[in-house]
């Protein structure tokens, strides 16, 4: 007899594996066996109609980015692979000459891999946008995992007083030798100097990647992981996604001002920030701080950027700065200790007797731009000058010039729009096939080990559902 009927045939062209609708009239007599080999793969025909592809089919997973996200995407795509006993072929396809850039110089050359916080929800508060969004990968892979993860790999790491977490050698070589070791291991290919143009969509789960003066390749998934390159966003938007607005994100703050002039350098392990924006808008922020050739730094300010990232855009980086020196004391509390330090000194100079949480030089400052004579012994001080010192320690204004990305930006706000990616896959709603992960998200963190642990999460689940093959429709 002879029958119309509809499968799904999985074809293989240049290493990659689709799904796509054929019909074909088939003639069947019994004892013929019901097979077919099509394009090198074994198709075999189940009772109740469908036709599955043998063993041998491969694969082919494309990462474009070589950074944090792309490369614990591949190595964790091809140990899944490798567990399943499945065939893949997976590129890292990096547009520059050098990888893992990020990584190289984050925490001062230490890269502070992930923070000691195995709370997920208490983890999840660390980020200003896409807090609610992370929730479901974190619960898959969350910093405890990574931690796991790479002791498993042969790096250990080690927590910091203040939860940052980083390799025990110090140095970010350490993870980059590491993720190097892997993908030569996997067989992964690394492809540098290789600018991905274009995607285009063949079919569902099929997308053909265009390679600047090289031959495309076709996959049947491809993340994109490219970071805050503006390439990366022209993919993303070419193949139907939209970017929300973008903003620099971990940035110190310009600022001029006799107080912090000629101290560079000194820090304050607690301080209290409040910054206030044109319209009155404002933000508040604690931790440590530090003071720079062009103004103020150090994780409360990094912190503070990053939560006021777009609002202070919108203000073109100029603001009011409200810094208490003395952390979360209050006004009263230190006007108070002014006073005992003044009947306890009463014959020392004010130079020479200053709260001890303070630097000399920064108390020095505090009293030449307060017009207060350093010379002057405690007894003579007036309690007007005590209340303008008070006034000067825990309630110091100072005005924003601008901001400035040298060394501390390394996140960009915004990113492609959270409701277009389904989290529980990192996958898009709106091409099959195709895959976010890392900073390219409308996703970032405060200072801390945030960001790269928002980069091995979503990098992990990425790498989870493009091994597994597509479900036909």
């Amino acid at each position: 007899m002879t029958r119309d009927i509809q499968f799904v045939i999985l074809s293989v062209s240049e290493g990659s594996m689709f799904t796509r609708l054929f019909n074909q009239s088939y003639h069947s007599q019994r004892g013929v066996k019901h097979s077919l080999l099509f394009e090198g793969i074994s198709l075999v025909r189940h009772r109740d109609g469908r036709y599955t592809a043998g063993m041998g089919a491969r694969k082919a997973i494309a990462i474009i980015g070589g950074g944090a996200a792309g490369f614990f995407s591949a190595i964790n795509a091809a140990q899944l692979a490798k567990n399943k006993g499945l065939s893949v072929d997976i590129r890292i396809l990096e547009a520059s000459g050098q990888v893992l850039k990020k990584v190289k110089i984050s925490g001062g050359g230490r890269c502070n891999v992930t923070h000691h916080c195995f709370d997920v929800k208490t983890f999840c508060q660390n980020y200003p946008r896409g807090s609610r969004e992370l929730l479901s990968p974190m619960q898959k892979f969350q910093a405890q995992d990574t931690v796991e993860w790479f002791k498993q790999a042969g790096v250990r790491l080690v927590a910091e007083a203040d939860g940052r977490m980083f390799p025990d050698t110090n140095s970010s070589q350490t993870i980059i030798d590491c993720y190097l070791d892997l993908v030569k291991q996997f067989q992964i290919q690394l492809m540098t100097n290789s600018a991905v143009t274009a995607i285009e969509v063949l079919s569902p789960h099929q997308l053909k990647l265009k390679i600047r003066g090289k031959d495309s390749f076709t996959a049947d998934a491809v993340l994109v992981a490219t970071g805050s390159s503006p390439a990366g966003y022209r993919l993303a938007e070419s193949l139907g996604h939209t970017i929300t607005e973008l903003a620099p994100s971990l940035f110190s703050f310009k600022i001029k001002d006799p107080l912090i002039a000629g101290l560079q350098g000194l820090s304050f392990s607690d301080a209290t920030l409040k910054l206030t924006l044109p319209g009155k808008k404002t933000f508040k922020q604690t931790g440590p701080l530090l003071i720079t050739h062009w103004g103020l730094s150090g994780p409360a300010i990094l912190k503070l950027s990053a939560w006021a990232a777009r609002e202070m855009k919108h203000a073109h980086y100029n603001g009011t700065l409200t810094v208490n020196w003395m952390g979360s004391e209050k006004s009263s509390d230190v006007e108070n200790r002014l006073k005992l330090m003044k009947e306890e000194n009463s014959k020392s100079y004010l130079k020479n007797v200053y709260p001890e949480n303070l630097p000399k030089r920064f108390w020095l400052n505090l009293l030449d731009k307060l017009s207060i004579d350093r010379d002057k012994q405690w007894a003579k001080i007036s309690n007007k000058d005590i209340s303008k010192i008070c006034h000067g320690l825990v309630a110091t204004q100072l005005n924003i010039l601008g901001q400035n990305r040298y060394k501390d930006e390394f996140v960009e706000c915004g990113g492609v729009t959270l409701s277009e990616v389904d989290f529980k896959t990192m996958q898009s709603k709106v091409c099959p096939g195709l895959y976010f992960a890392g900073e390219l998200l409308d996703v970032d963190g405060i200072t801390g080990g945030f960001n790269f642990q928002h980069a091995w999460t979503t990098g992990w689940v990425a790498a989870q559902h493009m091994v597994s093959p597509p479900t036909p429709h």
